[in-house]
């Protein structure tokens, strides 16, 4: 079967700067990552909201993925904030903004994390839990910008809200990231070269932690080695 092209046009990537924008400027007074689409669209004017609705409405089973569709959530009411994260990164500390995960996942993490130190005296942080599926939209066009509009890339990289396991607590997906900032994004494999990443493959189960997007996996997704479930 062949994939078709997505088109992007030059009014478009416009957009999608100004909509990128105003977001980053509306995480000075809201936590975005929980947001509904009835607030995202009222931070948008009209062409902005009908590109966000044409990236949200994408079928990504036409352009390759094969991963099942998990709905359109509502925000659960048992989040828990995971604040004030840090690592180095090139000599310098960043700060990870705020995350969000359910209760059961959140205490899950805490007892792998515990686990984790106490077999290596390491740790890991979480560089992104829970996201909304107006979010999840958000950070498909990041990536897109990222990736200077390469549709199949981002595709590949990016779930579309619906399929994302970051929008669905009752399979809540965590990507993990080390105290040394492993991985970034211009470097995503390093992860799996990791002393963690070997120590997740052989007892992230123990604490209902699943990978789901393994080497040659069958969802027509990158191998995300950071990019762990939690399944009970």
């Amino acid at each position: 079967m062949k994939i078709p092209k997505f088109s992007i046009l030059p009014q478009e990537k416009k957009l999608i700067a100004s909509i990128l924008v105003k977001i980053e400027n509306e995480k000075k007074n809201k936590e975005v990552r929980i947001m509904s689409f009835d607030f995202l669209f009222k931070l948008l004017n009209k062409e902005e909201k009908i590109l966000v609705k044409k990236f949200r409405d994408i079928n990504p089973l036409i352009y390759g993925f094969r991963g099942r569709y998990l709905g359109i959530q509502k925000v659960p009411n048992n989040l828990i904030v995971i604040r004030n994260q840090k690592y180095k990164l090139k000599g310098k500390t960043e700060k990870i903004e705020n995350q969000y995960l359910p209760k059961p996942v959140y205490l899950a993490y805490k007892k792998l994390n515990a686990v984790l130190y106490k077999n290596t005296q390491k740790k890991l942080l979480v560089d992104s839990g829970y996201r909304s599926p107006a979010y999840q939209v958000i950070i498909f066009l990041w990536y897109l910008n990222f990736y200077k509009f390469n549709f199949p890339k981002t595709i590949k990289y990016v779930a579309i809200p619906g399929y994302s396991e970051h929008g669905f607590s009752k399979g809540q997906a965590v990507d993990f990231i080390t105290f040394n900032g492993v991985p970034i994004d211009e470097k995503l494999l390093d992860f799996a070269k990791t002393i963690e990443y070997k120590w997740l493959l052989e007892n992230a189960d123990k604490f209902n932690f699943y990978q789901s997007y393994p080497r040659n996996n069958k969802l027509g997704v990158m191998f995300e080695p950071w990019h762990w479930q939690f399944r009970k």
